[in-house]
C-alpha cells in the first residue's frame, strides 16, 4: 500500500554516504561545471544508485542548492578560524587569500568562481545562493579592513569596501590565470601587490 520495498533501501542513505555525495558533487562543479556532471557520474564514484541519490535530491538543482548551502557553512568556519588564530588584519587578510589554493593540484576552481562563470546556465536559486556566497566574502573583508584601517594596519584612500571588492576580484581572476598556466606562484601573485598597495607608509600617517 505504501509503496514498493525498496523505498526502505533508499531512506537508509547513512549521513556519512550523503556528505559524500554533497563532497562529490561539489569537486564535479568546481572540476568541470554544473552543466557538465550528472547523476551518472557521482554513482560511479560513490557506487550507489541512481535512486537513492534521487530519493534525497530529487533534482540535480537540489543538490547543487545544498553543496553550495554546505559550503557556505564550511567556508564562515573557516573565516571564523582565521580570526581566532590571526590576530592582526593583514595577517587574516594573507590566510584568507590562501584559501583560494584550494584544491589547486587537481585543477579545482573555488566554488563560487566555478558557478559564476556559468551564471546564465544556472537556476535562479543557485544564483541566489552564488550571489550569497560572494556577499559572505565581502561582508567578511570589509570588516577586516575596517578593523585593519583603524588599528592603522591598512590604509586605503577608496574604503574598506573598495580594497574588498578588489582583493575579491584579484584572488577570483588569479585562481583562473593560475590554473590555466597551471602556476601555483600566479595564484598569489597579484593579491600580494594588492596587500603591499594597502600597507601604511612606512613612518608616515594612515
Amino acid at each position: 500500500m505504501y509503496g514498493p520495498a525498496q523505498d526502505d533501501s533508499l531512506r537508509s542513505m547513512t549521513a556519512p554516504t550523503r556528505s559524500q555525495v554533497l563532497a562529490e558533487a561539489e569537486y564535479l562543479i568546481r572540476r568541470s561545471g554544473y552543466s557538465a556532471f550528472s547523476y551518472a557520474h557521482l554513482t560511479d564514484k560513490i557506487g550507489i544508485t541512481k535512486a537513492s541519490i534521487h530519493y534525497h535530491f530529487p533534482t540535480k538543482q537540489r543538490l547543487a542548492e545544498e553543496v553550495v548551502e554546505v559550503a557556505m557553512a564550511r567556508f564562515a568556519t573557516a573565516l571564523a578560524g582565521i580570526e581566532a588564530e590571526q590576530g592582526d588584519a593583514p595577517a587574516r587578510l594573507q590566510r584568507y587569500g590562501e584559501l583560494f589554493l584550494d584544491g589547486f593540484e587537481e585543477q579545482l576552481r573555488p566554488l563560487c568562481c566555478a558557478l559564476s562563470a556559468e551564471l546564465a546556465a544556472l537556476p535562479d536559486s543557485i544564483h541566489a545562493r552564488t550571489r550569497a556566497y560572494f556577499e559572505l566574502h565581502l561582508a567578511w573583508l570589509t570588516r577586516i579592513v575596517e578593523a585593519g584601517v583603524a588599528a592603522g594596519q591598512l590604509c586605503w584612500a577608496d574604503g574598506a569596501g573598495a580594497l574588498a571588492t578588489l582583493i575579491l576580484s584579484t584572488l577570483e581572476g588569479g585562481s583562473l590565470v593560475a590554473r590555466a598556466m597551471q602556476s601555483r606562484a600566479l595564484a598569489l601573485a597579484g593579491f600580494a601587490q594588492v596587500l603591499a598597495l594597502a600597507a601604511p607608509p612606512a613612518g608616515g600617517d594612515t
